[in-house]
């Protein structure tokens, strides 16, 4: 004859039933969401031997001169992988730079890309500039410049999620960066960036200029500065 379950044999069973039964519940639904997707890593992927290629249009403005529009190409490259002096995982990137497809890309840069369960970092003339803060929510807002010693520059996630199209170019989730959108009667500082997931950027555009307020005759014009919009033309792994 059986005996009966002991209370602790009971609770024991108790506790093995519904933990199969979760885990067969999670069989049946799918796997769940990896971190970095609740996080949002994806849209700044790094990867040795990615890259992605961009056009850019850069106009330098004068009051004297008429502007100064150059035209060329730029390759992101992710190269090797490294530990940093803070013992942190980081990447070689170079920038490659050509004037146009039939010219073999010489090197123009280095700079370093590195991303952390909480910001990713692009270190761009030897200054740290946080370009995402993790996890990403719609209108969060950091200090930029937070790591290097410039003045405070939050930048701001919009339009998270959302779809982007450039050229032949569709991306189904993007997110927008505002870095600045200032404007006044002595200048103009806009600077946005986009992000694709699995992509990284894709498009970038910048105006920052001073107007002139000296005389009536030129008011409101630019009295120096840059303008600059970088589009993604290709991407892929080497």
């Amino acid at each position: 004859m059986n005996q009966p379950k002991k209370p602790s044999q009971i609770a024991v069973w108790v506790i093995f039933s519904l933990i199969i039964g979760s885990f067969m519940a999670s069989c049946n639904t799918g796997t769940i969401e990896p971190e970095s997707v609740a996080l949002g890593t994806e849209y700044f992927p790094l990867e040795t031997g990615r890259y992605i290629d961009y056009q850019v249009e850069d106009i330098q403005f004068t009051l004297i001169n008429s502007p100064d529009t150059s035209r060329y190409l730029i390759r992101e490259l992710i190269a090797d992988k490294f530990v940093d002096i803070n013992g942190d995982s980081a990447f070689r990137l170079e920038r490659l730079r050509r004037p146009n497809t039939s010219v073999a890309w010489e090197l123009d840069s280095v700079w370093v890309a590195k991303r952390s369960s909480v910001r990713a970092v692009v270190i761009q003339n030897n200054q740290p500039l946080v370009k995402l803060v993790f996890p990403l929510e719609n209108n969060r807002r950091w200090d930029g410049n937070i790591l290097n010693g410039f003045a405070e520059n939050f930048y701001e996630i919009q339009n998270l999620g959302q779809a982007f199209s450039i050229d032949t170019f569709n991306f189904a989730k993007t997110l927008k960066v505002v870095q600045a959108n200032d404007s006044s009667l002595v200048g103009i500082d806009q600077r946005n960036e986009i992000y694709a997931v699995d992509v990284g950027l894709v498009y970038k555009d910048s105006v920052v200029v001073t107007l002139c307020t000296a005389t009536p005759e030129c008011f409101n014009q630019v009295e120096s500065g840059r303008k600059s919009i970088q589009k993604v033309i290709g991407f892929g792994k080497l």
